[in-house]
């Protein structure tokens, strides 16, 4: 372990209120920054199309959407107990019991509606 050696605390190290000062130890550089410089379009090379801003879209068109469902903490224990034993995420068993409780329901109607299924191959009623 090393001995270091420090000042002793005296009146003379301390400031003032309203007087106190960064150290000037290590004096505290911001690193530099480049120039912004506003150009207008008709400065720019005519080789070059102006830029337009465009939104980034996934790769597939479909947006998710977010559903919030409240659950227990006991429940939540459980979902997280399970996504470890099962080496998966929390979200992928919620995901697959979602699908599963579509098909068990489609398999209720009388006829297999291929609409909750995960298709669009009905009219969308359950006959």
């Amino acid at each position: 372990m090393s001995s270091a050696k420090f000042a002793t605390m005296t009146a003379s190290l301390l400031a003032r209120k309203g007087d106190a000062a960064p150290s000037v130890v290590v004096p505290v550089m911001a690193p530099p920054r480049p120039a912004l410089v506003p150009r207008d379009d008709r400065s720019a090379p005519p080789d070059l199309p102006p830029f337009v801003f465009e939104p980034r879209q996934p790769d597939n068109a479909e947006k998710l959407r977010r559903v919030m469902v409240f659950i227990s903490q006991e429940e939540l224990e459980r979902l997280g107990i399970a996504a470890i034993k099962k080496g998966i995420s929390r979200h992928d068993i919620v995901r697959g019991a979602l699908d599963d409780y579509f098909r068990k329901l489609s398999a209720e109607f009388p006829q297999p509606c291929a609409c909750v299924e995960g298709g669009c191959g009905c009219s969308g009623t359950a006959r």
